[in-house]
């Protein structure tokens, strides 16, 4: 379906469809309504939390010339009303008219019986002035009803009222006058419900009149304004004023929000502005139909006479009293169908006689139409339907803002081409400045590259004068790499071609992947970098990576000139601004620079350090991007003591409306080659590759677009993605999930960015055991050595392409698994060792014991057998075992050894209930015979050896603990590290790195010299649940 199509059908759905069945769902809703019976309601069955209020329609006792209050008796003269309807047929007498006069409504309302709760009321249009009571008390009045017309208030706006209600029966009491209308009574049915629903019914009635007033109110202003601009177009004078007769209608219809927001305005004022708008409204739509449809039948003598009767109406609106112009009604019914037939029938023959515009003429013929339905349902009582009137009013008037803007469209078409002809000779012109800037980069980027390999030693040993020859070489390119970027954008700032994506951004995350990048640019320059930030610092709503060369530009240009002290970056709110300062204690410059120093001829020739004469682009380009992003820059000098430069930008109102920058684009990346090798390679891998890929995956990243596209991209190769949108949030899914097999990262993001995640990663995982690919829109060689010193281990350029995001993403979990593979085999060697010295005092123990107790020495040959074959299970290559398991290689082991030393070897254990917890293996045993070797057996009387297992609702406590000669802390800290002297087997630091891993956790060490060592470790029982069968042999499930 083209956009034409969609748009009319769209059209035909606002303007037609729904307002018809939202008229056919109001007319089924009301036959399902209840109505009062004699009197009397019965709401036992109404649920008026989900069904809302209940318009009480229905028969009314109605007590004539009397205006009963709660404690008056009541008479017999009731009579039954029906509601909604006028009263005049019940209200002729001789001393009032059918419509003037005074009564009561009265009606009896059963509810479910409750205790002390508020109901209440929500009148409609009850002429002309009425008082409301329940149960006895006064729920609201508009106006002031009174038997006499001396005392007598007109007043007709709606309002609501609520009383405590206890029981199962309510008294509605509505007293009722009027002597100014041509007829009087509850015309539109007052709702009845508890507190909640008639609130919600009165704000919902409320926001249909205002959005329906805004809504006429805004093309009013707009057409009118056009109208000063091209004051030949006519037709938009009368249609913006029929807009503003339209909305004065709203003001004073429904809610009557015009009485609300002028207080002091008459109700008799209001029933004249009523009718004048009305009017205006059938007044200003003959004009202007008279004027777009061009045909001859507007210059006819029926367009002349509707437009006579109509301003003797008008006239007759503001002269006549209420109740004489009231009466009218009926009369002036007529000439208002007639005005809008004619409009219709006139534009009918220009439909007929044009062939352009033909959807909006149709669609507001036919929306007209149905305002004649509707008026003619309200007018006689079947359904008020001013809301929906007002609603197909608007839409004709939008049918026809647009038929005029496709009018005035048509006559710039020769103006569009021109700008397109422009565009294509600019997009030339850009065209051939990428490929010279591309063609000179390539060169460049190989001396750089040659003489770095030089510098290594790729050609052999150089000497220091030559490496330092060479260093210069490799300065001087990476200044000219720079210069072409410069160039590059200041060509584009000029050129008005840079459109910078605005978003919430975090300044002091910018300034530190900044600042980190600049320290390698210092060299043995000795400069110290500070930073000020308020607490209350907001997010900035700038372009990221536009801020960023900014603060790039301004705080290496302060690197430049500043041979050593202090570079300090602050900043400060101002309004609704934020002010950004640089600041550096350099060589300053001369106060008549200030006007040359953002100009792009500039070179800063008055700056005493020859060496550091720069392009001249750099604060020029700042200047223009700070411009571009709403803000100002400006420099302050103090010669001889430093500069300071000034930038203001806009702060984030909003923080989450960002306008996300997508990592995937149709436009190549910087590094072709690389791209075109990484997507071969994904292309090339066979099927059996592709089908044995799949791990899990998490992606970090504040932008929830770019999380929605990476999760897209990944799920599709079948991978477990986990999306979070911060490192912090990263940071606690790494403790409590080992399972994941890669991080992808974007570079910056508020509070933590990818850098600084990486570094916490990696100072629990290496980079074979969890790979970190980063994203980064910043591809400067700078930039990268910063991030591979971090730790990741691969990244991507943004914008991306999908192949090779995912050829990458294959690589690294390959690599892990593979170091994962060796690690479990390394494991599973480490578990089949023995140590000769144990395994020979176990034998030499039982031979001991033999002749004399051969039972005990059977005994310990079975135990010798078990610890052997939990120790030779080369099987057992699974990264977890059962506790119990691991206890009864812990239990066999100290058999053997309390055999050996006797009463020197007290055994305790402290056991729990849990025995079935997953944990590593040889994760309890290495801790116990570190504990006898090195704690008690240095003790000639030997020590206790306690093996506790503590349980509490949230974690699960292990612990080994001895009273033997105990360490220090310092010594504590090398065995954990694996620097002490004499480590064998599998060892603490092992013990401690496969604990981290699997637990976020590692060993806690905690011991006294001479007094013994508690070596313990937690397992909390939410990450028990999650691994109890990860990695578990099959033989044990």
């Amino acid at each position: 379906m083209d956009g034409r199509k969609l748009s009319l059908a769209a059209s035909v759905l606002l303007g037609l469809v729904l307002p018809v069945c939202f008229i056919v769902q109001m007319i089924a809703a009301g036959l399902h309504m209840p109505e009062a019976k004699n009197g009397q309601m019965d709401l036992r069955e109404w649920n008026f939390a989900e069904d809302g209020v209940v318009p009480l329609k229905g028969e009314w006792e109605f007590y004539r010339n009397q205006l009963l209050v709660p404690a008056s008796p009541l008479p017999d003269t009731a009579v039954l009303a029906v509601v909604p309807n006028a009263w005049n047929d019940m209200m002729k007498s001789e001393e009032f008219s059918g419509s003037h006069g005074y009564g009561t409504y009265r009606m009896v309302i059963r509810i479910k019986e409750e205790a002390d709760v508020l109901y209440g009321i929500h009148t409609g249009n009850v002429r002309m002035a009425n008082r409301i009571y329940i149960n006895g008390r006064e729920a609201g009045a508009s106006g002031v009803p009174s038997e006499s017309k001396d005392t007598f208030v007109q007043n007709n706006v709606p309002y609501v009222g609520f009383a405590p209600v206890t029981g199962e029966w309510v008294e509605i009491i509505v007293q009722v006058a009027n002597y100014d209308y041509a007829s009087g009574g509850i015309i539109i049915p007052i709702s009845f419900g508890k507190q909640q629903a008639v609130l919600q019914n009165r704000e919902w009635r409320v926001l249909q009149d205002l959005i329906s007033a805004i809504g006429f109110i805004i093309p009013a202003v707009y057409l009118l304004l056009f109208y000063r601009k091209l004051r030949k177009e006519h037709s938009l004078l009368h249609l913006g004023l029929m807009c503003l007769a339209c909305c004065l209608f709203v003001l004073t219809h429904g809610e009557k929000l015009l009485a609300e927001a002028v207080p002091w305005l008459t109700y008799g004022v209001i029933l004249k502005i009523q009718a004048i708008s009305s009017l205006f409204i059938y007044y200003f739509l003959l004009l202007y139909t008279s004027v777009v449809s061009f045909t001859p039948v507007t210059r006819t003598k029926m367009l002349r006479m509707l437009k006579v009767v109509l301003i003797v109406l008008l006239v007759c609106s503001i002269v006549l009293p209420t109740n004489l112009l009231s009466s009218m009604d009926q009369v002036s019914v007529v000439p208002l169908f007639c005005t809008v037939l004619f409009v219709l029938f006139n534009m009918l023959r220009s439909l007929i006689r044009t062939s352009t515009n033909i959807i909006f003429e149709s669609l507001s013929i036919l929306s007209l139409l149905l305002v004649i339905v509707l008026q003619a349902l309200m007018y006689f009582g079947i359904l008020d339907t001013s809301s929906i009137i007002s609603y197909e009013m608007l839409f004709f008037v939008i049918m026809q803002a647009m038929m005029m803007a496709s009018r005035f469209a048509d006559s710039y078409k020769e103006v569009e081409e021109l700008s397109r002809r422009l565009l294509t000779l600019d997009g030339l012109k850009d065209e051939f400045l990428a490929n010279t800037s591309h063609e000179l980069r390539t060169p460049l980027h190989g001396i750089i590259n040659m003489a770095d390999s030089l510098i290594e030693g790729a050609a052999g040993s150089v000497t220091e004068e030559q490496s330092r020859h060479i260093a210069m070489i490799a300065s001087t390119g990476k200044r000219l790499s720079s210069l072409i970027h410069d160039i590059l954008d200041f060509s584009s700032l000029k050129n008005g071609n840079i459109k910078l994506k605005f978003r919430p951004v975090h300044l002091p995350t910018a300034a530190e992947s900044v600042i980190e990048v600049v320290k390698h640019t210092a060299g043995s320059k000795n400069i110290r970098f500070i930073q000020e930030w308020p607490a209350d610092l907001p997010l900035l709503y700038a372009d990221e990576d536009r801020l960023v060369q900014v603060l790039y530009n301004l705080i290496g240009n302060a690197v430049k000139f500043t041979q050593e002290g202090e570079i300090r970056i602050s900043a400060a709110i101002m309004e609704d601004k934020a002010v950004i300062t640089v600041a550096d204690t350099g060589i300053g410059m001369h106060v008549e620079r200030l006007e040359d120093v953002f100009h792009s001829d500039n070179r800063n020739a008055d700056y005493e350090v020859s060496s550091n004469k720069g392009s001249g682009f750099g604060l020029g380009i700042a200047k223009k991007l700070v411009e571009l992003g709403g803000g100002r820059i400006w420099l302050e000098p103090k010669r001889e003591i430093g500069t300071a430069i000034h930038f203001t930008s806009p702060i984030a109102v909003n923080e989450k409306a960002a306008d996300p920058a997508p990592y995937l684009s149709v436009k190549p990346i910087a590094d072709s080659g690389m791209m075109e090798s990484a997507a071969a390679a994904a292309e090339g891998m066979s099927r059996d590759e592709e089908q044995a890929s799949g791990g899990i995956i998490m992606i970090v990243d504040d932008d929830p677009v770019n999380l929605q596209v990476l999760h897209n991209l990944l799920s599709v190769e079948r991978y477990q993605v986990i999306a979070l949108s911060s490192g912090e949030e990263a940071l606690s899914e790494i403790r409590n999930n080992s399972n994941i097999d890669l991080v992808i990262a974007d570079w910056m993001m508020p509070g933590m960015s990818g850098i600084e995640l990486t570094r916490l990663i990696r100072e629990r995982y290496l980079l074979s055991e969890l790979p970190v690919l980063l994203l980064t829109a910043r591809s400067y060689p700078d930039d990268m050595e910063k991030a591979f010193r971090a730790g990741i281990n691969d990244f991507l350029g943004k914008p991306m392409e999908a192949k090779e995001l995912r050829a990458r993403v294959r690589t690294l979990i390959q690599l892990k698994q593979s170091v994962q593979q060796a690690i479990q085999s390394e494991m599973a060697f480490l578990q089949a060792q023995i140590k000769p010295h144990f395994l020979y005092n176990a034998l030499n123990t039982v031979i001991a014991i033999c002749p004399d107790n051969p039972e005990k020495a059977s005994l310990l040959l079975m135990e010798l057998s078990q610890f052997l074959r939990g120790s030779f299970d080369f099987h057992n290559r699974d990264r977890l075992v059962p506790l119990h398991q691991e206890l009864e290689l812990v239990k066999s082991y100290l058999t053997l050894e309390h055999a050996r030393f006797e009463d020197r070897l007290v055994i305790r254990y402290e056991l729990g209930k849990e025995m079935y917890t997953f944990i590593p293996p040889l994760s309890i045993q290495p801790l116990v015979e570190n504990a006898i070797r090195h704690g008690i057996m240095r003790k000639s009387y030997g020590g206790t050896v306690t093996i506790a297992v503590q349980e509490s609702e949230s974690e699960l406590v292990i612990s080994v603990s001895d009273d033997g000669v105990g360490m220090s802390r310092e010594k504590a800290a090398a065995v954990l590290a694996g620097t002490a002297e004499g480590r064998r087997g599998v060892g603490l630091r092992n013990i401690n790195q496969r604990l981290l891993t699997f637990y976020g956790k590692g060993l806690h060490v905690l011991s006294r010299e001479g007094e013994g060592t508690t070596v313990s470790f937690t397992i909390s029982r939410a990450k028990i649940a999650g691994r109890s069968t990860v990695g578990v042999r099959s033989d044990l499930m």
